[in-house]
């Protein structure tokens, strides 16, 4: 005996219930994300963060190779020139050694602003009392090397073991704005640098067009 086949299923109620599964698609993409969603796009931000400062030491690096090539332009110049070569006396020789100083002074100012893209940053760990239970949407403090120093294994097991989606979602949210600001202050001094490494550029070049001045004169 075959089972006869059912009977197929109304274009109206089948065009409903599309509608309705669009709707809730709509309302969930509205709505606040699910904590599982929100791990993910704070976690790939903290990466992408995380990447940022990786790329501004490595440009902070790039800049001092930079001025090494200028500087030793500039040791040739002062060491390897002599008196033939650099104006030593007169008018040619004051604009010279200006340019020298003043290029000297100009290096040591701009590789203390590579010190501070280069210097580590980040928040020390602190004295506050560590939670001990997980509050919602509370941060347990469990990911930041300072934080978990301070406790013992059994106790960063048990943390651990306490944990809620929320608790680390909003840690992570906060690192993220810790890694925000390091960011900000590296590229504000990254940008310091460069602007250093032009200004060291227009000096060197401008105390060869004096010298070279000098000896079209002479």
């Amino acid at each position: 005996m075959t089972v006869p086949p059912l009977p197929p299923e109304p274009a109206e109620e089948k065009d409903l219930r599309k509608r309705e599964k669009e709707a809730r698609r709509l309302e969930a993409e509205r709505g606040p994300l699910e904590p599982a969603f929100r791990y993910k796009a704070i976690l790939n931000a903290v990466e992408a963060g995380q990447d940022l400062i990786e790329l501004a030491d490595r440009k902070a690096r790039f800049a001092l190779v930079i001025i090494s090539v200028l500087n030793a332009v500039a040791l040739v110049l002062v060491v390897r020139g002599g008196d033939s070569f650099i104006p030593r006396f007169g008018v040619w020789g004051a604009v010279s050694q200006a340019e020298i100083v003043a290029y000297v002074l100009v290096t040591i100012y701009y590789i203390f602003q590579a010190i501070e893209a280069l210097r580590p940053r980040g928040s020390g760990p602190t004295t506050d009392p560590l939670p001990t239970s997980g509050a919602p949407s509370e941060s347990m403090r469990v990911l930041f090397h300072g934080d978990i120093v301070r406790r013992d294994r059994a106790d960063f097991r048990r943390a651990w073991e306490e944990l809620r989606m929320d608790n680390l979602n909003t840690e992570l949210a906060d690192q993220l704005h810790v890694i925000a600001r390091i960011n900000q202050d590296k590229y504000a001094a990254l940008a310091r640098l460069y602007r250093g490494v032009s200004v060291m550029t227009a000096l060197l070049t401008l105390t060869l067009v004096t010298i070279a001045a000098w000896h079209l004169t002479r």
